[in-house]
C-alpha cells in the first residue's frame, strides 16, 4: 500500500478546480527559448531575495494550498477505481512534500544551500510573535520527512486512523504563518508579486 495515501473506492476526478486559482497560478517548467540569466547577487541580497520568493517561494506555497483545496473539495473524477487511488495518493504525497517544506522553511535551520525564512529579514531572526510550530504541525513535519524521505517502520498499516492526513487542520495551521510572514519579512526582499498573488491565494483558500 502506497505511505501517505489510503485505498479510495469512490469516484474522484480531475481538476476542474484549479480554474480558481488561475489569478494566483505560475507555472513551473515551462519552455525557454533563452538560458536563464545568471544571477550576480549574493543569496542574501535583496534583488536576489524577490527574485528567489517570486519564483520558488511562491511555488510552494501556492502548491500548498491549490493541492489541498483539491483534497477538500475532491473536484477531480475518473471512470476508473485504480486510477482513482494513484490520483489521490499522489496528490496527497504532494500536499505532504509541500507542508514540510514550508515548516523546513519556518522552522528548521539552513544547511548549505537550504533557503530559510529568516534571510527574509534584515535581523536574520523570525519576529519575536513569529507563531510556534504547534504540535499538530511538529507531528506533521516529523511524519513528512520521515514517509515521504524514507522506507521506514514508522509507516502506518492500512486501516489504522494514524495513516490518514487531515488536511483541513494543517490547512487552517499553516495560514496563519504564510499571514504573518507577509505582514513582517522584509518588503524589501519579496518580491511586489509574490506578495500580491500570496494575498490572493490566501483569499481563495480562505
Amino acid at each position: 500500500t502506497p505511505p501517505i495515501g489510503h485505498r479510495l473506492v469512490s469516484n474522484w476526478g480531475i481538476l476542474s478546480v484549479m480554474a480558481i486559482f488561475q489569478q494566483s497560478w505560475s507555472p513551473r517548467g515551462k519552455m525557454v527559448k533563452k538560458q536563464e540569466e545568471s544571477v550576480a547577487q549574493p543569496e542574501n541580497a535583496p534583488e536576489y531575495l524577490q527574485r528567489y520568493s517570486k519564483e520558488h517561494l511562491l511555488y510552494e506555497v501556492q502548491m500548498f494550498f491549490q493541492v489541498g483545496h483539491l483534497l477538500m473539495t475532491g473536484h477531480f473524477q475518473t471512470s476508473q477505481p485504480e486510477v482513482a487511488i494513484v490520483l489521490h495518493n499522489a496528490i496527497m504525497e504532494s500536499f505532504v512534500l509541500h507542508l514540510r517544506n514550508l515548516l523546513d522553511f519556518f522552522y528548521t535551520p539552513p544547511r548549505k544551500t537550504d533557503v530559510s525564512a529568516t534571510i527574509f529579514y534584515a535581523s536574520g531572526h523570525l519576529p519575536p510573535d513569529f507563531p510556534a510550530e504547534s504540535t499538530i504541525l511538529s507531528t506533521a513535519h516529523r511524519r513528512a520527512h520521515k514517509e515521504m524521505s524514507h522506507i521506514t517502520t514508522e509507516r502506518h498499516w492500512e486501516g489504522n486512523p494514524a495513516k490518514l492526513w487531515e488536511f483541513h487542520r494543517l490547512l487552517r495551521e499553516v495560514r496563519p504563518l504564510v499571514e504573518k510572514f507577509l505582514q513582517t519579512a522584509s518588503a524589501a526582499r519579496l518580491h511586489p508579486d509574490f506578495i500580491q498573488q500570496t494575498k490572493l491565494l490566501l483569499t481563495i483558500a480562505g
